[in-house]
This record gives structure tokens, C-alpha cells and sequence, in this order.
């Protein structure tokens, strides 16, 4: 499948402590359809099930893979769709989703996957609906509970206990393990690539390193910086 898609982002303000958390960002009327285009491609598909746990990543950095991320999920999450989504930052050393959504850093994947204790996140309330957002918590020196498989699979189940889909936004396939360690855990990976800039080796080597993982890739967006849309998420005034 192949949706086209701005990236300019321009994140909420600091919001405070509270739960539930009330959230600013929502997605450019100009680039809607496409993500909803993108949402019905990959969450009813006639060519494979349905998935319910999907991650979301790049070959390299900066391709938007977060930015995509999150999109998926304000839209499945929507009033129109009205899905229960988690969105789940795996992105351990780089994370993005918790200043993206405008939600506390902590407690987040770091504690979870440390501790043990499987956490629900920060439930956040949208102008059209509501999701669950798990950040990638504080720093802590455990990112090397990340790879525990065990640990992994029992906050994913945990999370889809209560939701309908998981999207986890991850770090780029080529330069981070992470993906191969979460791929055959999850229902199935989309790669997200930058037109113009991702170069073909880049998406075959990350293609070859999710089927080694025994994942299932189920999806390419292309994702076009040029794309006439002021901002692909945005703040709502």
C-alpha cells in the first residue's frame, strides 16, 4: 500500500500532571483522507486479518515513522471510528510521542518493562474521542529490559486487554534492535519511507531484517515532505 503524507509538526504545550489529560493535537484537515485512507489499508485490508497490534517505523531516522504513529491513532480513535487505540512508545533512546501528544514522560515503557507491572498510560481526551498514550517513561538505565521478550509480550497482551488495536511507534529498523525484537510479537510492522530520500537498499535491508525477526510486513507509506499541507498533525487554537 502506499499513502502520501506531510510531517510538519507543531506540538501542544506542556500539559500539566492530570489524568485524564486533555489533548491540543489533532491532524491537518488537508491530510486526513489520507490517513484515513491509510487507517482503512491497513486496518481492513481485504488482503490480509485485520491486525491488532501493529508497529510503526522506518528503515532509517526521519522518516516520520512517529509522526505516522500518531495520526493512525487519533484516527482510529476518532468519534468516526471510535476504537479503543493505545499508542505505545518503544522509541527507548529517542522518544517523541509523549512532547507530540502533550502528556507526562513518565510512567511509561521504561517502567513497565523494569518493574514488571503492567501500566494502562495516560488516558487522553481529544476533541473527537479518546486513546490511551504510553510513553517511553524516564531514562532509568533499564533500556535493556526492552529486548526481554517475556516482559514485552505481557505489556502488549496487557494493553490489548483493553483496546481494540496497539500501535507502536518504534525506532528505525537499520539502526536500532528494537524492531527485530518486538516484530514477531505484534500482528505486523509498517515501514514508513521518505520519498526522495529513502534509498531502495535502506528498504530492503530493513525489510530483510523484519522477516529474519519472523515479522510481518504488511505495508509501505511513502511519506512526501513536499506535500501542500502546512502541517500534517497541528495544534488546534
Amino acid at each position: 500500500m502506499d499513502s502520501k503524507a506531510s510531517i510538519a509538526v507543531t506540538p501542544p504545550p506542556p500539559t500539566p500532571r492530570l489524568e485524564p489529560v486533555r489533548s491540543a493535537v489533532g491532524i491537518a484537515p488537508a491530510a486526513r483522507d489520507e490517513i484515513e485512507q491509510l487507517w482503512g489499508s491497513v486496518f481492513f485490508s481485504a488482503e490480509h486479518k485485520a491486525p491488532r497490534s501493529v508497529i510503526v517505523t522506518g528503515a532509517e531516522p526521519d522518516e516520520g515513522a512517529t509522526e505516522v504513529a500518531a495520526a493512525l491513532a487519533l484516527v482510529g480513535a476518532s468519534a468516526r471510528h471510535g476504537h479503543r487505540v493505545a499508542l505505545v512508545d518503544f522509541n527507548l533512546r529517542e522518544p517523541m510521542v509523549a512532547s507530540l501528544m502533550g502528556v507526562p514522560e513518565s510512567p511509561g515503557v521504561r517502567d513497565a518493562l523494569a518493574s514488571g507491572e503492567l501500566i494502562g498510560g495516560t488516558n487522553v481526551v481529544l476533541q473527537e474521542g479518546q486513546l490511551t498514550v504510553v510513553p517511553a517513561g524516564r531514562p532509568d538505565g533499564h533500556a535493556s529490559a526492552a529486548v526481554d521478550p517475556e516482559r514485552v509480550q505481557r505489556l502488549i497482551q496487557h494493553l490489548l486487554s483493553y483496546h481494540d488495536h496497539v500501535i507502536v511507534d518504534a525506532p528505525s529498523v537499520n539502526r536500532n534492535s528494537t524492531v527485530q525484537a518486538l516484530a514477531a510479537l505484534t500482528d505486523g510492522v509498517l515501514l514508513v519511507a521518505r520519498q526522495s530520500v529513502t534509498r531502495r537498499e535502506a528498504l530492503a535491508e530493513a525489510k530483510k531484517r523484519i522477516e529474519l525477526a519472523q515479522g510481518k510486513l504488511i505495508g509501505l507509506v511513502l511519506n512526501m515532505r513536499k506535500f501542500p499541507v502546512p502541517g500534517f498533525l497541528y495544534r488546534r487554537m
